[in-house]
């Protein structure tokens, strides 16, 4: 494996695209001081990772893209390509090509074969190669010098390094590192789970508390709920007893509703039936109180009658009394006739008489054609229309005389009366003589007021006698309708009375149906009640518990015992109901933790194990390695200086029981037989020492390619034979680049290139493969750039 070419565009002073095509062997560059030689080793070490600006030369990493008075570029890329033949790369490809890109406003980028990658997969790629950051594999300007005068614990590192220990102690770095943050988190977590002990402590008291209270909890859970199913099953029962019940009432009921419609229309089929003999009932009944009060009426007319009857007879006897006597004074006669006169003219009366008569006879008249029109065509009708014609023209008779008679015996009497009370106005003394006249004529009135009253009295007596013939003949067809009617109504009283019990029943029935809704009403809400108490005190359906409990089979002792099992939970007292929950989530954190802490314990105990077996290794590798360099130095050396001696020696600092604490120390001598310290020595002297050094090194770990950036500066003619003798040597296995002025040193180079800078400040590469025969005309070439 071996670096082909290199590529620089815009890197310093590259402002155009450079190729610059290796072989293997020795390849040097020249050119003039300030031409760009030493930005290809700084190229090649800015692919291959470095990070610092100033082991670039430079403040930022933008001070590598190219910047001219004229022109600024934007991007600043080089790219290495490798000859992978031999699969160094742990790679397919036969060529490999790393490229690194900067930009001028920020940001960089890698590529492995034009493929974007990370610093880390280049780093990777390189590892185990003998290329790379850290490994000397590029000697830049200057460094030479310094590597001879490295401490020792510095030199040993250098063969770290390059034996590829520091990745060993890369990782011990980061076991250590990592072992810090592990003891860090165990005292972290020691802290943290101290501090939870002492809230977890009290708080397993409570959580044991409350688990004792849960499980009472629950006991009186499962124990009540069996009671409340219990309870729900016996109302459940009840409920579907008084459901029965409800129905049974409830059938009844409309049972009951149907035999009152039934008797109903029965009744009412019953009524329209009797519908005509009732009417006739009806009319009969009628007449028969017709009757009657008009038997009533002339019962009165007749008392009254003969009531005045007896008056008049009384008048009469007492006028005919004292007409026989005439012992009266005619005074007192006189007056008495007056008073007579008075009562007599209160005879009127009979006027009013005569009226109610007549009223009677009309009435009688229209009775006898209602019972005509009542009784039809049978005989009792017609005996009753004769014999009441009868009378009615014995009434209509005897009115007639009494209108005559007393309208004349009025007119004369109420003349007569005024003559005399004229005369006797006029004629006091002619009293007497009148006065028996008057009694005369006074008992000659009564008498024919008398004679008509006798006769009105026993015309009534002839009606009254009518009138019970009537009711003797129209009381039978009364009674006989009666009759007909009487079972009819006993029937219609029947289906009333069973009407009416019916309805008793059927309230008696809406008052038990009743009772059975509050009865149902009252167990709807103790299930009500139940289930609220289950779904709110417990969080579950009834469904759920009906699945998932038994209802008790002892009641009474279920509820003794949910009585104690309450009693029970009220001397916990204060609970917290969370602390179970909080003990168990805090427990678990401090397990966790405990179970973190253990796992990091057995981590430190891993990673001490792991530092102390890289700590072996790397003790291992180093003495092997070291003993095999130190050879190979004292060989350089010889080489490098004939005459004098050289070796590398262990300095231990300390018990040298940390591999840090060990370095390198070159004891040399130069050939004066003394050992000499290496601050002593002149510049080309120290160049010696460092490349014995370095090559000592390269000899052991090789890498493919190495560049020299002016390691030969401060060597004279006889030294550079040396040194030149050395990288014959090595080149033979090796590829070798040399940055140089030293013409010496272009003798021995396989290929030489050559390198100018251009009047705008931009590097060019001029030639390439040049013979040796033409390196005078290339440093010619050098020197001819026009100066700027």
């Amino acid at each position: 494996m071996y670096l082909k070419n290199i590529t620089l565009r815009g890197f310093k002073s590259f402002g155009n695209r450079s190729i610059l095509n290796f072989e293997p062997g020795t390849s040097v560059i020249v050119g003039p001081n300030g031409s760009g030689k030493s930005n290809i080793a700084d190229g090649i070490s800015w692919v291959l990772g470095e990070q610092s600006p100033k082991s670039l030369r430079g403040s930022t990493m933008g001070d590598v893209i190219f910047r001219s008075k004229k022109e600024e570029m934007a991007i600043a890329e080089v790219s290495l390509l490798f000859d992978n033949k031999d699969k160094l790369f742990n790679v397919e490809f036969s060529d490999v090509k790393i490229t690194r890109r900067v930009y001028a406003e920020g940001g960089s980028e890698y590529f492995i074969n034009s493929s974007p990658c990370r610093l880390m997969d280049i780093q990777e790629l390189l590892s185990d190669t003998g290329i790379g950051k850290g490994l000397h594999v590029i000697i830049n300007q200057g460094q030479v010098n310094e590597i001879a005068l490295l401490k020792p614990v510095e030199r040993k590192m250098v063969i770290d390094e390059a034996l590829g220990i520091s990745k060993h102690k890369n990782r011990r770095k980061k076991s250590i590192s990592k072992l810090e943050k592990v003891r860090d988190d165990i005292e972290r977590l020691d802290d943290l789970l101290e501090e939870i002990k002492r809230t977890m402590d009290p708080l397993e008291i409570e959580a044991k508390r409350a688990r004792e209270y849960s499980t009472v909890a629950n006991e009186l859970k499962g124990e009540e709920i069996s009671l409340f199913l219990t309870n729900l099953g016996r109302l459940n029962t009840v409920w579907e007893k008084q459901e029965d019940s409800y129905k049974k009432i409830k059938e009844e009921t409309r049972t009951t509703s149907d035999r009152i419609i039934e008797v109903e229309r029965q009744k009412s089929k019953l009524i329209n039936t009797i519908g005509s003999k009732q009417a006739g009932y009806e009319t009969w009944r009628a007449k028969i109180e017709a009757f009657s009060a008009g038997r009533t009426r002339f019962s009165n007319i007749t008392a009254l009658i003969d009531s005045k009857k007896n008056v008049f007879s009384t008048l009469y006897n007492m006028f005919d009394l004292e007409f026989k006597n005439g012992s009266t004074s005619g005074d007192s006669a006189a007056d008495k006739a007056l008073e007579k006169e008075k009562e007599i003219m209160d005879l009127s009366f009979l006027g009013k008489i005569t009226k109610k008569i007549e009223s009677i006879d009309k009435q009688f008249k229209i009775f006898l054609n209602k019972v005509k029109g009542a009784m039809g065509e049978n005989i009792i009708a017609k005996e009753l229309e004769n014999d009441g014609k009868v009378l009615s023209d014995e009434m209509t008779k005897v009115l007639g005389e009494i209108r005559e008679g007393n309208i004349a015996r009025e007119s004369s009497k109420i003349k007569k009366l005024d003559a005399e009370r004229k005369k006797k106005l006029e004629e006091e003394r002619k009293k007497s003589e009148s006065r028996m006249k008057k009694v005369e004529t006074l008992k000659e009135l009564c008498e024919a007021n008398l004679s008509r009253a006798l006769e009105i009295y026993r015309v009534l007596k002839e009606f009254e006698s009518l009138s019970e013939k009537i009711k003797k003949r129209l009381y039978p067809e009364f009674e006989r309708q009666k009759r007909l009617i009487s079972g009819d109504q006993q029937n219609i009283e029947k289906f009333n009375q069973d009407i009416g019990d019916l309805k008793i029943k059927g309230n008696t029935l809406e008052n038990e149906i009743y009772k059975i809704d509050l009865k149902k009403e009252q167990i709807r809400e103790k299930v009500k009640s139940i289930s609220i108490a289950i779904v709110d005190d417990y969080n579950m359906s009834i469904e759920y518990a009906t699945k998932n409990f038994k209802p008790t089979e002892d009641l009474q002792g279920s509820e003794i015992k949910v009585r104690k099992l309450k009693n029970k939970m009220r001397d916990y007292g204060n609970v917290n109901p969370n602390a179970a929950i909080e003990y168990a989530k805090i427990k678990k954190r401090f397990d966790f933790l405990n179970t973190q802490r253990q796992d990091l314990a057995d981590s430190r105990e891993q990673l001490e194990e792991l530092i102390k077996d890289i700590n072996k290794k790397i003790s291992e590798i180093f003495l092997k390695k070291f003993e095999m360099i130190n050879e190979k130095f004292r060989q350089y050396f010889k080489l490098l200086f004939p005459r004098g001696e050289g070796e590398m020696q262990l300095d231990r600092n300390g018990d040298g029981t940390e591999d840090e604490e060990i370095g390198v120390d070159l004891k040399v001598d130069i050939g004066n037989n003394k050992l000499v310290s290496l601050s002593l020595l002149s510049g080309g002297e120290k160049s010696l020492v460092s490349m014995a050094f370095l090559f000592s090194i390269f000899s052991i770990n090789t890498s493919p390619f190495y560049v020299f950036d002016e390691a030969d500066a401060a060597l004279d003619d006889a030294n550079i034979e040396r040194f030149l003798n050395l990288v014959k040597k090595f080149s033979e296995r090796q590829q070798v680049i040399i940055i140089t002025h030293q013409k010496k040193t272009m003798e021995i180079a396989d290929t030489i290139y050559g390198i100018t800078m251009q009047s705008d400040g931009i590097s060019k590469v001029i030639s390439e493969k040049i013979d040796k025969d033409n390196v005078d005309s290339i440093m010619g070439v050098g020197e001819k750039v026009p100066k700027k």
